[in-house]
């Protein structure tokens, strides 16, 4: 019924960009964590370091020129130049000739570099006659923005099976309708298709049977004249019900006025008294009802009844009784279309307003039809906000009620 390379390409489609999505997401989202994480940890430092720098400024300006400066924070390292002296310089195993270089662009500056192996933050500057070196080992911070980006890195893999799944299965779900619709879109062509292709090939032939008499007159040739006309206006009849469902716009389309649903089925009762006499069928009309005003679409509703009167008149034989009744309960109006034609069986009950569908009993009878008027009704039934139920026998009796709900 359906291309399934299509319908797989286009979930493979939607996976990758819910997929894409997701990730995009929790790249941009561990890139700021990571960035804001980052930019606190060194402002952080920098408080540290320029602290300390407070520190060692105060000691500078107030104490004797042979008391120890003493660290505020003793993770730091200080060193000071008095000219090309060293004034003061901190104990460590870091640095391969025991100071650091200093350097003459980064001062006055906070700034991170790297040096045997170990990185280092440190803020270098001049303050009257002394260069001023205050370092901070930050290796304990690489590791943890390190440890910080492989989380980022394990949860993102994991967001990514998980979207995965999700996706597959969400995907799935919603290309169910989509893909229901195609097939009932493919199933409609083709039962269209066979739907006319039978009467066409009458006509086909009754023309074709009229070309190899062609000295024959009109006289001669009524009866094949008559089946082809006949079978035109089945395919005209089934060409306009087509149409009908293929425009659901103007079926869910109302224009709602004050109906008197009494005078409504008599009008349309009246155009059917005639038929009934010719077919020597018995037709009651029964209105019950006292609230006769409902609001609704009369053309619709008009459309709806004569659907299931004119099904009556088909699936009924000769000296059978159709009735049509009115009545109420409580504030619903009940429009029943009841006959003693054939019935319907109660596995098919179901299937009945599906499009083209026709039972077996109605097949083996040859009664003329194609299946998509109790379709139209059920569109209309919806459109209107009129429940359908249906009863049946098989060749006894079949009763539509239509329930109205009089708001």
């Amino acid at each position: 019924m359906i291309n399934k390379n299509v319908f797989n390409k286009t979930k493979v489609s939607l996976i990758k960009i819910n997929v894409a999505v997701v990730v995009s997401f929790f790249i941009i989202f561990s890139i700021f964590i990571y960035s804001y994480f980052k930019g606190l940890t060194y402002n952080s430092v920098d408080r540290n370091l320029n602290d300390e720098l407070e520190n060692i400024t105060v000691q500078l300006t107030s104490s004797a020129i042979f008391s120890p400066i003493v660290l505020k924070d003793p993770s730091n390292m200080v060193y000071i130049y008095e000219g090309d002296r060293v004034k003061y310089y901190t104990r460590n195993g870091y640095f391969e000739d025991m100071l650091p270089k200093f350097r003459e662009n980064k001062k006055n500056s906070f700034f991170t570099y790297t040096e045997n192996g170990y990185t280092f933050r440190e803020l270098s500057l001049e303050i009257g006659k002394y260069k001023i070196q205050i370092i901070r080992n930050i290796d304990a911070q690489i590791n943890s923005f390190k440890q910080l980006i492989y989380v980022f890195v394990i949860g993102i893999i994991i967001a990514i099976i998980i979207t995965y799944f999700i996706a597959l299965y969400l995907t799935k779900k919603a290309l169910i309708p989509i893909e229901t619709a195609w097939n009932n879109q493919a199933k409609f062509v083709q039962d269209a298709s066979h739907e006319l292709r039978t009467p066409i090939s009458i006509v086909s032939s009754k023309l074709e049977s009229m070309l190899r008499s062609p000295n024959s007159t009109i006289s001669d040739e009524v009866e094949l004249i008559a089946d082809a006309m006949k079978e035109t206006r089945r395919i005209k009849k089934m060409i306009n019900d087509l149409l009908c469902l293929t425009k659901e716009d103007s079926i869910t389309t109302l224009n709602k006025e004050e109906v008197n649903i009494e005078q409504l089925i008599n009008e349309i009762s009246n155009d059917y008294l005639d038929i009934a006499e010719v077919q020597n069928k018995k037709f009651n009309i029964n209105l019950n009802a006292e609230n006769k005003i409902i609001i609704t679409d009369k053309n619709k509703l008009r459309q709806l009844i004569l659907i299931f009167i004119d099904n009556a008149f088909k699936y009924t034989n000769k000296n059978d009784i159709i009735c049509i009744n009115l009545t109420e309960e409580g504030r619903d109006i009940i429009i029943s279309i009841e006959d003693s034609g054939i019935g319907i069986k109660d596995d098919e009950i179901s299937n009945i307003f599906d499009r083209f569908f026709r039972s077996e009993n109605v097949r083996s009878k040859d009664i003329d039809g194609s299946g998509i008027g109790l379709s139209i009704a059920k569109m209309l039934s919806t459109s209107l906000d009129i429940d359908i139920s249906v009863k049946s026998k098989l060749n006894e009796f079949t009763k539509f009620n239509l329930i109205i709900h009089n708001k």
